[in-house]
């Protein structure tokens, strides 16, 4: 078994008792804490979770090789870099969702857009990138609750514009 099929192995294992990671995060953190997680919380958890993921494909790939490949773990890890940093300085939340809504839609693009010749390769990275991009999909509902929160809690101040007289 290669170093990334065991990668690919040990996560799958990870998810297996529960749909997703994020539900089980939730769960696990209730019967700590008894009460649930907030959206930065779940967020953290999953950056954490991915990014050791992403970061090890990363070291497997060969760029001399698959040069298109390890472009693709290169983006997602800066994506990732991005959702952390937007995670750390949310105020309003949005920028975090924009991270997440991104992560979401241009790591498929980019894998889509890969011609990988071997296939049980090919296989291996559809798998990481459909686990981590899972994952996010199923992040984004739970910050936009959070944003809405946000945004019920400070409305919009309206602008008041004066004229010299």
């Amino acid at each position: 078994m290669s170093v990334l099929a065991k990668i690919v192995a040990d996560v799958e294992n990870f998810f297996k008792d529960t749909s997703t990671s994020a539900g089980k995060f939730a769960a696990a953190f209730v019967k700590l804490f008894k009460k649930a997680p907030t959206a930065l919380q779940t967020v953290n958890n999953f950056i954490a979770q991915v990014a050791g993921l992403v970061t090890a494909a990363v070291a497997l790939i060969d760029p001399a090789v698959s040069p298109a490949v390890a472009d693709v773990f290169a983006t997602m890890e800066t994506a990732l870099a991005a959702i952390q940093a937007a995670a750390a300085s949310a105020v309003s939340g949005q920028s975090l969702l924009q991270a997440l809504q991104n992560f979401q839609t241009e790591v498929p693009q980019l894998l889509s857009g890969l011609d990988i010749k071997n296939s049980a390769l090919q296989a291996l990275i559809t798998k990481i990138v459909n686990i981590v991009v899972g994952e996010c999909k199923v992040l984004i509902p739970a910050v936009e609750s959070w944003v809405k929160q946000l945004e019920a809690q400070n409305p919009a101040q309206p602008t008041v514009t004066t004229t010299a007289g």
